[in-house]
This record gives C-alpha cells, sequence and structure tokens, in this order.
C-alpha cells in the first residue's frame, strides 16, 4: 500500500508543472519530500534515499518546468522528466539532425567499466575512507552511465549537454560548481533560487542563497534518510558559497589545485559517518552479492 502512495505522490510530483503554477510547483517540493519521509519511514536507508531523491528530483523537474516558461508535448514533457537527470527543459523542444553522440557513448562506457572494476576493489580490499568510496562510483555514473544517457538521448535529436564536464579544467570554486559539477543542478538553483533573491537582495546575496538551498536539498537527500548528520551538507555548501564570494572580492579564482581540496578534504562533512557506513558502504556491497550471483 506504502509503495502505491509513493507512486501516486511521484505523479503528482511529476505533474505538477504541467498546471504552470510556481506556488503550487515549490508546494509540491516540500508535500511530496514529506510524503515520502513518511511512507518510507520503515525502510532500509538505502531505499529511503533513492525514494526520497526520486520524489524531490521530480517536484524540482515540474518546478524548473514552470520557471522555463515554455510547453513540451506530453510525451516529451515524460522524457525530460523521467529519462534524463539534467534540468534542462529547452533540449527536448526540438529535435535536431546530425548531433554528434558516438565519443561521448565511447568514453561512457568506458568510464562505466572503469568504475565499475574500481568499485569491486574498493569492496574486496576493505577501503572505506569516505572520498575512496565516492570515486568509483561517481566515476561508474556521473562520468560513465549519464554519458551513456546523454548519447542517447542526442542520438535521437535531443541535443542535451554534458552534465559532469572535466573536473581537471576547474578554474576556481565557483567554476567548479557551475561549470564543472552537475551543471543541470546548477543551472536549476540559479534559475528558482539564485535570480529570484538577486533581484530583491542583490547578487551577493543570490550567490549565497543558491549554496544555502543546495545544502538544504542535500539535507533531504542525505541526512533525512539515515536521519543523522544534520546541518552538516547545509555546512559544506554554505562554505563554499562563502569562498565563491571570496573569489569576487579577490576578483580571481582561487586556482584548479585549491579548488579540487576544497571540495575532496572536507567530503567527509557532506557524507556523515552515518551515511557513509548505511548507504554507501553497503551500496559498494551490492556488487560482493551480484559477485556470488555470477
Amino acid at each position: 500500500m506504502s509503495w502505491v502512495l509513493f507512486t501516486i505522490v511521484f505523479s503528482a510530483a511529476l505533474f505538477t508543472g504541467r498546471f504552470r503554477h510556481q506556488g503550487l510547483a515549490w508546494a509540491m517540493v516540500f508535500i511530496g519530500v514529506g510524503a515520502a519521509h513518511f511512507l518510507l519511514r520503515d525502510a532500509d536507508p538505502i531505499m529511503r534515499m533513492v525514494g526520497i531523491c526520486t520524489i524531490l528530483l521530480a517536484a524540482m523537474k515540474s518546478l524548473v518546468y514552470v520557471a522555463w516558461g515554455g510547453r513540451l508535448p506530453l510525451t516529451r514533457y515524460l522524457v525530460f522528466g523521467l529519462l534524463w537527470f539534467g534540468m534542462d527543459p529547452g533540449s527536448f523542444e526540438k529535435r535536431r539532425v546530425g548531433l554528434s553522440w558516438k565519443s561521448d557513448l565511447r568514453w561512457g562506457l568506458i568510464l562505466m567499466v572503469v568504475g565499475t572494476i574500481s568499485a569491486w576493489v574498493v569492496w574486496f580490499m576493505g577501503w572505506r575512507q569516505i572520498l575512496v568510496m565516492f570515486f568509483p562510483m561517481s566515476l561508474g555514473f556521473h562520468f560513465g552511465a549519464l554519458r551513456v544517457l546523454k548519447a542517447g538521448h542526442r542520438w535521437y535529436g535531443f541535443p542535451v549537454r554534458t552534465l559532469f564536464p572535466n573536473l581537471l579544467n576547474a578554474k576556481g570554486v565557483g567554476d567548479f560548481w557551475s561549470k564543472r559539477w552537475n551543471v543541470g543542478y546548477s543551472q536549476m538553483l540559479q534559475r528558482v533560487v539564485g535570480r529570484p533573491v538577486a533581484g530583491k537582495l542583490g547578487a551577493q546575496a543570490g550567490v549565497l542563497a543558491v549554496f544555502v538551498a543546495s545544502g538544504l536539498f542535500h539535507e533531504v537527500a542525505i541526512t533525512l534518510p539515515v536521519q543523522a548528520g544534520w546541518g552538516l551538507p547545509t555546512l559544506y555548501f554554505t562554505a563554499h558559497g562563502l569562498l565563491v564570494l571570496l573569489e569576487g572580492w579577490l576578483k580571481r579564482p582561487l586556482g584548479k589545485i585549491p579548488a579540487l581540496l576544497l571540495v575532496a578534504v572536507p567530503l567527509g562533512m557532506l557524507f556523515p559517518p552515518e551515511f557513509q557506513s548505511e548507504v554507501i558502504a553497503r551500496f559498494l556491497g551490492v556488487i560482493e552479492f551480484f559477485n556470488y550471483r555470477i
């Protein structure tokens, strides 16, 4: 029964955007997350994370769709809502011919394989340091699977863009979060949080609001499923927001190496110990399950 209700909540969250009402879309963000939390209160932490993040993603897609201001046919809206992790509904407005996709497919498959093999190594060697655990999972999913998905859309004619461009090209903290890591997510927050706040309180307030909002969304995705580590993701992103403001004050980026270190070294703050043990480490353990099945 809980999963039936969950499906209803997910559908409501996804289709709210079709009503073209921003207030309703924002309300669905909070209602949907609250309902997912209640319906999955007794579920395994991994299932809670997947369920809550699924509802949150659907609700945020509705919100972005309203802010975008265009209109997609129902079938393309479903493709945007269900088959793409980006927040760019405009990419599904028109099909194009001659889009490049083979390189994305090739590199995506390679990175998926490398990420999977690396995850096997991490699990069987018993390495449980957060950066070591996170790296192969991110390599296989963020840089591998999502790139394969991008190739599929571009092959069909939808001009979607890479969500995780080359991190090693980051010039500073601001460049990392705006142009290198989950570009669709950063564009979403800029559209629905940054611009409205900047219009009322100024550009610096808009920048800081984006990072505070990102922290709160990560609280929903990380601390809520395990019911621990409250405030740490928000502190992590707020600190990075202040660093971006510092770059603006200095009128230059902090540089590639400092930016990557500032992102990676305090990663344990973003992923509290309970999330590391109850979700990330156990997710790597799924590899052992499949290994026994082979």
